[in-house]
């Protein structure tokens, strides 16, 4: 082999060492993001609907005072039984409008009790009367909650003693929003993939049928 030649042959062995490593870097890398982006997605403090067995996980970003999310909430909150457990619902709280962390910090008080399901419902259908002229009013909304049956009295001491870490959380929730370049609520994740509205249930079913199909 003439030294041409043999110039030629290593530096198509060197390409293709260049190549493996790049690909096997970015296999790599994008396994790592996937990991971080999961838990960015979802942390321990997130409420979860459904089966946490579920093979599609749908994470919502939220707030109470949105008029879009209390439209689309009772739909959102059929999801896990619509498909018979296939799919849990993940909620993450923002609190974009006026006053909506107080509608928040209620919600948690309410969850220490098993109560968030209910008082999520009770906020939406009560909407129009404790958000008005894009002002929370903090009267009405105890008053909402009160008739979910949430022992109040729990809920003024739970507060007391735990707003501080409510607001670390509703922070948490915003970092973790810019992260994700969510600027707008409702915004959904399917399985870890941003996804428009309009093309919400599509996206769940394709990925059900996704699922079930590696399974055979």
């Amino acid at each position: 082999m003439n030294t041409k030649a043999l110039m030629s042959s290593a530096l198509i062995i060197l390409l293709l060492l260049f190549s493996m490593g790049i690909y096997f870097y970015n296999s790599h890398k994008a396994g790592g993001n996937k990991t971080e982006l999961d838990s960015v997605l979802i942390r321990e403090h997130s409420y979860i609907l459904g089966d946490e067995n579920a093979k599609v996980t749908v994470v919502e970003f939220f707030d109470p005072a949105c008029p879009a999310c209390v439209a689309k909430a009772p739909a959102v909150a059929r999801l896990p039984e619509l498909y018979n457990s296939q799919v849990r619902v993940v909620y993450r709280s923002l609190a974009l409008h006026n006053g909506s962390e107080v509608i928040l910090s209620l919600m948690e008080a309410a969850k220490v009790q098993g109560k968030y399901k209910e008082a999520s419902a009770a906020f939406n259908a009560y909407y129009g009367s404790w958000f008005s002229n894009n002002q929370v009013n903090s009267f009405i909304a105890w008053n909402v909650l009160e008739r979910t049956g949430t022992d109040m009295e729990k809920v003024r001491t739970f507060l007391d003693e735990n707003q501080s870490a409510i607001d670390s959380m509703l922070r948490q929730n915003m970092e973790d929003a810019t992260a994700l370049g969510v600027n707008a609520t409702p915004t959904f994740f399917v399985n870890g993939v941003k996804v428009e509205q309009n093309e919400l249930i599509r996206t769940i079913e394709n990925e059900i049928i996704k699922a079930n199909g590696s399974e055979k």
